[in-house]
């Protein structure tokens, strides 16, 4: 892997291997994302939202696209996605766990994404809450440390090629302790990722559990901030063009918008003061 340029687009890359049966790999990705959302969901006493109902399987109408979405909120947390998009037939995966905060706490959000084109493509980061560039505290924080010494060892390992998105505001999202790569597609990939995450995501609950509470007088602008990334950076995403593709733009910006959490941020803007 270590020839493989790391500016290659997901469609050239389906385009040199195109037919490529990957359900097997579906399935042990998303039996890791399935422990990763039982701890998520007991730890925030989590409740699947209405406009998950009917999508825990769909299909485009052209039967070329297939996929799930489950959209969750729960205590301190306003907005959990666990969703894929795809065709396991057909080389193509996106599989993703999002998780964003509540304004309780200033705790990054949580990024998991696992995607198949066919290679392998693995992405996790904790996603800042604030301007990384002028906050030494939070970068101290939540990004020294056993976070950033895992990072650099992941890294390391030749086997996976960083992968820059093509999209300027998904790189302008990514934390100092982002991984974006893609490698070959084998158990013994899956299982080196499967082991970051252990860690990965029992630290990101750690910090949820010892977080102080961000003051009252400061929750509208954190709202503010929150509910615009969220917007902007789902907007953004260089894969929306799958779901727009094959489900037509309008049933692709409901699901562009329902990924998003619009229906929570509608509810929830302000909820402090009602």
């Amino acid at each position: 892997m270590t020839q493989q340029s790391d500016v290659k687009t997901i469609h050239e890359f389906l385009a040199d291997n195109p037919n490529v049966d990957v359900s097997k790999q579906w399935e042990r990705c998303w039996n890791i994302h399935s422990k990763i959302a039982e701890k998520i969901i007991k730890r925030f006493d989590a409740e699947l939202h209405p406009i998950s109902d009917g999508s825990e399987y769909f299909t485009s109408p052209d039967g070329q696209m297939e996929g799930a979405f489950f959209g969750y909120t729960g205590n301190d947390m306003d907005w959990f996605v666990r969703s894929w998009i795809g065709n396991r037939k057909a080389s193509i995966i996106d599989m993703n766990i999002n998780v964003t905060l509540g304004q309780r706490t200033r705790v990054p959000n949580l990024m998991i994404i696992f995607g198949t084109v066919p290679n392998l493509l693995f992405y996790a980061d904790y996603v800042s809450r604030v301007d990384v560039k002028v906050s030494e505290d939070y970068v101290n924080k939540y990004y020294e440390g056993e976070a950033n010494k895992d990072y650099l060892e992941f890294r390391a390992n030749t086997d996976f090629v960083w992968t820059a998105s093509h999209g300027p505001a998904i790189r302008g999202m990514q934390s100092p302790v982002c991984s974006s790569y893609i490698t070959a597609l084998t158990d013994e990939h899956i299982d080196q990722c499967e082991v970051y995450l252990e860690n990965f995501v029992d630290r990101w609950l750690k910090w949820v559990d010892e977080a102080e509470e961000l003051p009252a007088e400061q929750r509208d602008a954190q709202q503010q901030y929150d509910f615009t990334y969220r917007d902007y950076t789902n907007r953004s995403d260089p894969l929306n063009v799958l779901a727009e593709r094959a489900f037509g733009a309008e049933q692709g910006k409901f699901m562009l918008d329902r990924r998003a959490g619009h229906v929570q941020m509608d509810a929830d803007r302000g909820k402090w003061r009602k």
